[in-house]
């Protein structure tokens, strides 16, 4: 199960066993991975037998397609206006992303989602791979701020879209920017001099 972190919630799903049927409302990371059940919980009946547990598939396949579509999104923003994301939070219903931006007027939503959707009709792929630090620093196509990262931290898990984004990322994806769908986006308001706030939907 994906602990709720980088943006992104948790995964939900269930635990069963004899006798035995709960449901997983959400996941944390602690010193150890909490699963939260959201019912009454009979200690005595889930002792000393097999559980299953079971991930919400339509959940995650959702949170994977927004946060694909995020680093698209991301990386349009970087391509059509110099803005960079420094701030996003994934759900099933919207996403939003937060941008930072010299020249506001330069912004547009028409542009900004029709680079997105060619990026997702380009039928791209994304892969996951574990890189040193070093190795990330000097290309152009990573564009988040791995000063934030913890200096101790050498080896990154890296999510990669051939030609589009290199970005180090803890969160689920797809394995194809075309399983995305397209997107809408569906709101764009100020945060701030020099900030934006998109929201964006699933179409598809």
């Amino acid at each position: 199960y994906y602990p709720s972190g980088g943006g992104q919630p948790a995964d939900h799903g269930t635990i069963s066993g004899d006798g035995v049927h709960y449901s997983i409302f959400d996941v944390r990371k602690r010193a150890e991975i909490l699963h939260l059940l959201g019912d009454s919980v009979n200690l005595d009946l889930l002792m000393n037998q097999t559980l299953t547990a079971e991930i919400d598939h339509k959940r995650r396949d959702i949170l994977c397609r927004m946060h694909t579509a995020q680093h698209l999104v991301s990386a349009a923003a970087d391509e059509l206006f110099g803005a960079s994301t420094i701030g996003n939070q994934i759900n099933t219903q919207k996403t939003r992303i937060d941008i930072g931006i010299e020249s506001r007027e330069s912004f547009s939503r028409e542009n900004l989602q029709s680079c997105v959707n060619k990026f997702v009709d380009s039928a791209v792929d994304v892969s996951m791979s574990f890189r040193p630090r070093v190795e990330l620093i000097e290309d152009p196509l990573v564009r988040a701020n791995l000063d934030l990262i913890p200096k101790h931290i050498d080896e990154l898990r890296v999510i990669t879209i051939d030609g589009i984004d290199i970005c180090p990322c803890a969160g689920t994806h797809v394995g194809n920017t075309n399983q995305i769908g397209h997107i809408e986006i569906t709101k764009v308001k100020s945060k701030g001099a020099g900030k934006l706030r998109v929201e964006y939907t699933l179409v598809d």
